[in-house]
């Protein structure tokens, strides 16, 4: 048996690891989306250094683009094998594959009437169409938590919580060859301990060898306080102090969940007055109503306020703007409010308007919830550009830039550590670290050294034998 490295490798994005057995069988664990890729043209000739039609099934540890969002072009490519996740994966990544279509070409006849304009260039078509999307869904098959799935007579797998988001699994796999079987354990992403909504991660038992994310292997989370602490700061600072706006970016799927659930807490407890609450991201919209589909993974604390209130992400201050003319009225919305939108880094989507609309508000606080890659809109508002150009205009910074990792969906170091030396103690001897760009991962890997556990930082398309 062996596994190829071909995404995520010493790297953030693209997470896709191929395991094959003696046999021929080919497993891809997961199948994402390699964002630094994609800035090259020839990235659609590119993403699979194999024949799709070659693979025999896909596990799919949870929805995010980065994790799933080549699945369609895989199909199209040929795939014709199951993509083996949990219920509420599907349905997530349902929607996450169809919003990726949609704005692919958007940005496909956006660029293609420029190209005609200016008559310069060849425009790349999108990597898939909806009708691919269709048929990748039609090859989704569940798994539930903590049950054993057999794929094949030699390999067997059981999906673990990972905490990362909901129905976020990390992969226990058992391979029998030649008599022999070995365990291996794929995190994808973890979750942060404690985190809003959803269950912390399981650690995995009785396996020979772990491949982990280290997304923030050399971070320490800054944010000591709890969620709730942190939001009723900002928004009494923001929007009851001075009566300004508090416009927070956010991830469609987990952040925005996260950070609607602590301010429907705020409000259940009387702490807010009344403040209206825009959440203006379709996207969002449709992923909230999975989470209030799965009682059955909520943490505790979420468990008891949907026994207790009905719904874990309505009140009538709360206000969701799916429809288009909805987002245009809250342009004019003059009143004090939070109004959190997508994308998270402030790359395109609803969030620039917002952005845009208030970035020259000295009353307005842009709070930014999470991760922002070097280069993004969200990076350069963080590190303090007194100007910065937006909707081709360029607009003075005088509203307040803050920001939180309270929301953080990923472990920092320290967690990443404790999982990796929990798995050592339980019998691992061998580690990987993926997911994660070389910095953090050698940070890492020194500090594993420090109690002797070597890591293997693969490069990509290493291949190893296990």
């Amino acid at each position: 048996m062996k596994i190829t490295f071909l995404g995520a490798a010493r790297q953030v994005t693209g997470s896709m690891h191929l395991v094959t057995l003696q046999s021929g069988y080919n497993i891809l664990i997961d199948c994402g989306m390699d964002y630094e890729l994609k800035r090259n043209p020839t990235y659609k000739e590119d993403i699979f250094p194999f024949n799709a039609a070659d693979i025999d099934a896909v596990i799919l540890t949870h929805a995010h683009i980065d994790h799933s969002g080549n699945l369609p072009s895989l199909v199209h490519q040929g795939f014709k094998g199951s993509i083996i996740c949990t219920p509420a994966t599907a349905e997530l990544t349902e929607f996450l594959l169809y919003d990726s279509a949609n704005i692919q070409l958007m940005e496909y006849r956006k660029a293609l009437g420029t190209a005609k304009k200016t008559k310069r260039g060849n425009v790349s078509k999108p990597l898939y169409l909806s009708s691919q999307v269709k048929d990748t869904v039609n090859q989704f098959v569940l798994a539930n938590f903590n049950e054993s799935f057999t794929i094949n007579k030699e390999v067997k797998i059981t999906l673990i919580e990972a905490g990362h988001l909901l129905g976020a699994a990390s992969v226990k796999m058992e391979v029998e060859e030649n008599g022999t079987i070995k365990t291996l354990g794929f995190t994808g992403d973890l979750g942060r301990s404690n985190s809003k909504l959803i269950n912390d991660a399981t650690i995995l038992t009785g396996i020979d060898t772990l491949v982990t994310e280290c997304t923030y292997g050399g971070r320490k989370h800054k944010i000591t306080q709890s969620a709730e602490e942190e939001m009723l700061h900002y928004i009494t600072t923001t929007c009851i102090d001075i009566r300004g706006r508090l416009i927070i970016p956010a991830f469609s799927v987990g952040r925005t969940q996260s950070i609607v659930f602590t301010i429907n807490q705020l409000k259940r407890k009387g702490l807010i007055p009344y403040v209206k609450i825009f959440v203006d991201s379709p996207l969002a919209i449709r992923s909230t109503h999975v989470y209030e589909k799965h009682a059955e993974l909520l943490n505790p604390e979420a468990a008891q306020f949907q026994k207790e209130f009905g719904a874990l992400l309505e009140h009538n201050d709360i206000e969701y703007l799916e429809d288009s003319s909805h987002h245009e009225a809250l342009m004019y919305y003059s009143e004090p409010c939070v109004i959190i939108s997508a994308a998270g880094m402030v790359e395109g989507g609803r969030i620039q308007e917002h952005v845009s609309n208030n970035i020259e508000n000295p009353y307005s606080t842009i709070l930014i919830s999470g991760y922002c890659a070097e280069g993004t809109f969200g990076y350069r508002l963080l590190n303090g550009q007194s100007t910065i150009s937006i909707k081709n205009r360029t607009k003075r910074v005088l509203a307040k830039i803050a920001s939180t990792d309270i929301f953080s969906s990923h472990p920092d170091g320290d967690e990443i550590y404790n999982y990796i030396y929990q798995t050592n103690q339980n019998g691992c001897n061998k580690v990987f670290l993926v997911h994660g760009d070389e910095t953090q991962m050698n940070l890492m890997n020194e500090r594993l050294g420090f109690v002797g556990i070597k890591a293997e930082m693969p490069e990509q398309g290493q291949v190893f034998e296990l």
